[in-house]
Order: structure tokens, then C-alpha cells, then sequence
């Protein structure tokens, strides 16, 4: 009994160290509220917060956009329309880090047409996607079990008769405390593998060395018992033709000029929460170049669609119905109706489609129910 015992304990315990490397993904789902900082006080807000956490750490990414007609194909937030929250009000600005210009407009200031969770467990991502006059534009937001940071995939998809002569991406942060707004003085820094840079000034990056960008504040530092602590953000160089840091003494805000025929850039963002600048600095000297390797190599797709061989599934469902008999019969209608759609989908998603993608994932998903059917006629059916 007592080796039984034991047993089972260690059981528990690796179950439990199991889902802890496992990644989470919440929604809040849509809500609309009456506006009040975000635009003219009355006007109708639109507002949705997504949740991306491992055992390590947790991003929050807030969207909000202003629904009165009087703002023609545009939902404004005064400060930005997608802010990150968590792990902190600061560093990543809460009300709008970032921003995505194509041929000089703010992709994100347009119509949110598609946003939702993709996958969670052994990864978790999330999407969003921005109707853009001249192209549609979306943004995969990732992370990986007991990962400390938030892999980002930026693409774009240009119109019809439309072309994205320029792409620009900005992010705003506060590294560590709101400094001018509580009426105090910091020495805001940015930091890379090549140099570091004090306020006040405009670092140039050179996209091929610049990999990282260490944001910290020498004054409000954790070491010194103020501060929330630094953050960072990752840069894949591929597609990165220049950039500029302007380094001021309460904001610091970064912009990316991409190349706009590359119709795609990859960016991580870190924030170091309750960590010294001398940890976090360290952190990304000894494993920067390891998590630029893994950014580039990783497949933003949703794994149940990497990893879909749509012929293996229809005939595992021809099986189960031929060994159900009479009772599958019922069942045949909705499997042709489920894997016509899937065929139709993943069509799209071979072209790129990111919500033909997200459909495929929600329709393996609903088909579960259909599945679980079909295996306990067989089961009852079997000789």
C-alpha cells in the first residue's frame, strides 16, 4: 500500500509539472462601453482582451476602437488602440504600444475584422487581424511552454489593385515607471549587443547588429527598490531595412521601417517584471541569440492544421462508419458536411488565409462531439 501510495503521489506530481509547462489562452469575448479618454466622451467603444500565460509569465494585450460613424472606415484610441496591460501598466504601454503604418496609416486604427484564440496547451497563440484600406493586415502573437516571452508574427496581404509601397512599425513603452507623470526624473537607457544610449537621444539601429533592444531605467531600478523593471524587444533583422530609437525622458518609442515586398516581419517583446536591469541585461546577452534562432524557425500555423492529413481523417471516419452500421447512418450527413468544409478551408489556408486557418482549428475542434459519436456506435456495432 504504501509503494502504491507513493506511486500515485509521483503520478500527481508529474501530471502537475505536466500542465505547468502547458500554455494558457483566455478571451474575454467583445464588450462595448461608453467612452470617455479613449475619444469623445458618449461615443461607443469597442473592447476585447486576449491572455497569453505559462508558467513563467503572462501577457495581457487589450484592443479598444471607437465605433461612432462620424469617423468614416477608422475606430481611434486616443492613446492607441492595442495596449499591453500585463505584466505591467507601464514598459509596454497599456493603452497602445503598438502600431502598424502602411503607406504611411495606422493599420490598427482600422477595422478589427478577425481576432481570437488559436491554440493553447503545448503552445498557446492568439490573432488579429486589421482591415486596412490597402491590405489586410495581421498579427500572431505567441508563446512557448515556460517561455518568459511573447514571439510575434506581422504580415500583410495587399489588395486587389493596391500596393504597400511602405510599412513602419512603432512601439511605445515606459521602461520601468511612468517617470514624468508622477513628477519624478529617471535615466531612461536602450540598450543592444552593439551599444547603449541615454536619454536624450535618437539611437540609429543597425538592423544586422541591433538584434535586441534592452529598454531600462537607471534610477527606477529593481536593484535600488523602485521600479517595476525593464523590457525588450526581439528583432528578426530578415526584413528589417532601418530603425530609430528616440529615447526621451518619459517615453521611449521605437520605429521599424520593413520591407514592404517581404510581406512579412518577426519581433519578440519580453517584459522583466520584478527583475533587476543587471538580470534582465544578462538574461538577454547569454540567451538573445537562441531566441532569435527560435522566432525564425518557428511555424506560426496552428499545429492542429500543420500537423492535419485531411485523407488519413476521412478514412478513419469511413471506418468508424461502416463499423457503426445502421446507428452511423445518421451520423454520414454531418461527417460529408464537416469534411467538405475542411476541404474548402484548408484550400484557403494553403493560400495563406489566417482565418481559413482559424476555421480549420475551430472545426476540428466541433467535430470533436462528431467523432466521440461515431467511435461508440462502432464500439457497440463490432462483432
Amino acid at each position: 500500500m504504501r509503494a502504491l501510495a507513493m506511486s500515485s503521489l509521483l503520478a500527481l506530481l508529474a501530471a502537475g509539472l505536466a500542465a505547468a509547462s502547458e500554455v494558457s489562452v483566455s478571451d474575454t469575448g467583445e464588450s462595448t462601453h461608453t467612452g470617455t479618454w479613449e475619444c469623445t466622451p458618449g461615443h461607443e467603444i469597442r473592447a476585447r482582451s486576449l491572455r497569453l500565460a505559462t508558467s513563467v509569465a503572462a501577457y495581457r494585450f487589450a484592443y479598444s476602437g471607437c465605433l461612432d460613424p462620424s469617423h468614416g472606415d477608422e475606430h481611434p484610441s486616443s492613446e492607441g488602440n492595442l495596449g499591453m496591460p500585463e505584466p505591467t501598466l507601464c514598459n509596454f504601454y497599456h493603452s497602445g504600444f503598438m502600431g502598424v503604418l502602411i503607406n504611411g496609416k495606422d493599420a490598427v486604427r482600422y477595422t478589427l475584422r478577425d481576432v481570437r484564440p488559436l491554440e493553447s496547451g503545448e503552445r498557446g497563440s492568439l490573432q488579429f487581424i486589421f482591415a486596412h484600406p490597402d491590405a489586410d493586415v495581421g498579427l500572431r502573437l505567441m508563446m512557448l511552454p515556460d517561455g518568459n516571452h511573447v514571439l510575434a508574427l506581422l504580415r500583410w496581404w495587399p489588395r486587389e489593385g493596391k500596393s504597400v509601397d511602405s510599412v513602419r512599425v512603432w512601439l511605445t513603452c515606459y521602461p520601468s515607471f511612468f517617470t514624468a507623470a508622477r513628477n519624478r526624473q529617471g535615466e531612461r537607457h536602450v540598450t543592444t549587443p552593439r551599444t547603449d544610449q541615454q536619454e536624450p537621444t535618437t539611437l540609429t539601429l543597425i538592423p544586422a547588429e541591433d538584434t535586441w533592444l534592452f529598454y531600462h531605467d537607471r534610477v527606477f531600478d529593481v536593484a535600488k527598490g523602485e521600479g517595476e523593471g525593464p523590457c525588450a524587444t526581439l528583432l528578426d533583422p530578415a526584413n528589417v531595412q532601418a530603425g530609430r530609437v528616440h529615447i526621451g525622458g518619459y517615453a521611449v518609442r521605437t520605429e521599424l521601417d520593413l520591407n514592404p515586398g517581404a510581406k512579412e516581419a518577426r519581433l519578440a517583446f519580453y517584459d522583466f517584471r520584478g527583475q533587476t536591469n543587471a538580470d534582465a541585461e544578462a538574461y538577454l546577452r547569454a540567451h538573445g541569440a537562441a531566441d532569435l534562432a527560435e522566432l525564425t524557425a518557428t511555424d506560426f500555423r496552428p499545429r492542429p492544421l500543420s500537423t492535419l492529413d485531411l485523407a488519413a481523417r476521412r478514412a478513419e471516419a469511413e471506418q468508424l462508419l461502416t463499423e457503426a452500421a445502421e446507428d452511423g447512418q445518421t451520423l454520414r450527413g454531418p461527417v460529408e458536411e464537416l469534411f467538405a468544409r475542411l476541404a474548402d478551408l484548408q484550400q484557403k489556408a494553403t493560400g495563406g488565409d489566417w482565418s481559413a486557418e482559424a476555421d480549420v482549428v475551430q472545426a476540428l475542434r466541433d467535430s470533436e462531439g462528431l467523432f466521440y459519436r461515431l467511435r461508440i456506435f462502432a464500439a457497440l456495432n463490432r462483432p
